[in-house]
């Protein structure tokens, strides 16, 4: 379970189709068992999530009206698992995590991915004068509202093909799983040859390419001259940088409409998200304004704080989107922090670029684009010469420190919309492997990307 991701869903709230925010409840009255329940279902069958407790709806600050003498007892893990296990059809482990905040201690309930049958409510919950507050036999699910703000309810027509697939792509997950069992001895030449048949070639036309350049080249350019406008004086730092452009059909949300849709759909695999959502942040400089027609967001913070960074995104409505980070070598503050401009951790780029195509494909599942849709990634890092590649992040995975004489490194990938969590990671081997070879022919090994790719997807980083 990654204790970073949860620690930000208190410091830095934002609800969305993963993460369900309710002021104090009582979890032994029927009132609160509705939310719990209800949201538990809800996250389940969304493949995961987590529901925050003590937070006001409207403003999403600490609030203190109706929180118990002793919330550890009150959300104790049992008593939460207790009620879920009651009303769930399906049975699944819950975790209850406490983070302590401006003096408040708030309950995280933790709710497991790995639906493979839709879950429902088994039995009926009612309250005072026989009021009805779960329903037997309702599937409870999170959607977006006609404002594309995410909300917990009973799933309709619109539902029901997201829950299907999130099902079958659980149920692909332990496929692809037995074939890596089974097949782990067989030639990779011999794999590519079968899966080329299967799947076919997809070449990335020269056309795509210049267009990734030229979001890319814009970005960049952008960046470039909002530092200088807002006369920043940025610490000597590496690069990360991410084009995506959405190839399909879709209708092309108004910009308002969109700013929600993206705040609600992105997953938040970690504490400090690709494309993360700034708009609740006290900063106004760090909120998304628009220019030229896109939201574009800056957010520069290089003190000592939680999260030291440096990301400068682009997000237009016709499916364009682009991210500049400063590399977490150069910017974290921590006792194992390198020097700046010296090293590489080799598990961060996978891991980043990992999270940056799922991101993607959540985003394009949200704008509902096309079955035929292929999301388009160009991945570049800069100031890599004279770094050596280590595992300062990572300790327990020893790395043989090599070093880089390139500079710079971009990479391409396209990866299917409808692509199942199972097969991301060959995607992301895809990206990386031009990154690693540059420090003398370094190859992450394919079962490291296999299971950190997995473990990022179930937030267990």
């Amino acid at each position: 379970m990654d204790r970073q991701w949860i620690e930000q869903l208190i410091k830095r709230p934002q609800e969305s189709l993963a993460v369900e925010i309710k002021t104090w409840i009582d979890p032994t009255g029927p009132a609160g068992q509705e939310k719990i329940v209800k949201a538990a279902i809800a996250l389940r069958n969304h493949g995961g999530g987590a529901l925050v407790i003590g937070l006001n709806n409207d403003t999403l600050k600490a609030e203190c009206n109706g929180k118990p003498d002793d919330v550890r007892a009150a959300f104790h893990v049992d008593v939460i698992q207790g009620v879920v296990s009651k009303y769930s059809s399906e049975t699944f482990e819950v975790a209850v995590e406490f983070v302590e905040h401006d003096g408040v201690i708030h309950p995280v309930i933790v709710i497991p991915p790995g639906v493979q049958t839709p879950v429902c409510a088994k039995a009926t919950l009612t309250g005072e004068g026989g009021k009805v507050h779960v329903e037997k036999d309702a599937v409870y699910v999170r959607t977006l509202e006609s404002n594309n703000t995410a909300s917990t309810s009973k799933a309709k027509a619109k539902d029901w093909r997201r829950l299907v697939d999130i099902c079958f792509e659980n149920r692909e997950a332990d496929i692809g799983r037995f074939l890596r069992r089974h097949l782990a001895g067989v030639d990779a030449s011999a794999l590519r040859e079968i899966m080329s048949t299967v799947v076919g070639s997809a070449p990335i036309q020269q056309s795509m390419s210049e267009q990734l350049e030229g979001v890319l080249g814009q970005g960049a350019a952008r960046f470039l001259a909002l530092t200088k406008e807002r006369g920043l004086n940025l610490p000597p730092h590496g690069s990360w940088e991410v084009a995506l452009i959405i190839d399909g059909q879709f209708q092309v949300p108004a910009l308002s409409e969109f700013a929600n849709l993206l705040s609600s759909s992105n997953p938040s695999y970690t504490g400090w998200p690709v494309w993360l959502s700034s708009r609740q942040f006290g900063n106004r400089d760090q909120r998304p304004y628009i220019m030229e027609g896109s939201w574009e967001t800056l957010i520069a913070d290089f003190g000592p704080a939680m999260f030291p960074a440096l990301d400068f995104m682009r997000q237009d409505p016709s499916g364009r989107f682009y991210l500049y980070r400063a590399l977490e070598d150069d910017i974290t503050w921590n006792g194992r922090a390198p020097k700046p401009m010296a090293f590489l951790d080799a598990i961060l780029p996978m891991l980043r670029v990992a999270e940056a195509i799922a991101v993607g494909i959540a985003f394009a599942a949200a704008l509902q684009v096309d079955e035929r849709a292929k999301l388009e990634f160009m991945f570049r890092w800069k100031g890599l010469k004279d770094r050596v590649l280590t595992s300062w992040a990572n300790p327990a995975r020893y790395i043989t420190p090599r070093t880089a004489k390139q500079d710079a490194v971009t990479s391409m990938v396209t990866v299917p919309v409808d692509v199942p969590p199972s097969a991301l990671a060959e995607y992301v081997k895809t990206a990386i492997k031009p990154l690693y070879e540059i420090f003398d022919g370094f190859t992450l090994p394919g079962s490291v990307v296999d299971e950190l790719t997995q473990k990022l997807l179930e937030r267990r980083l």
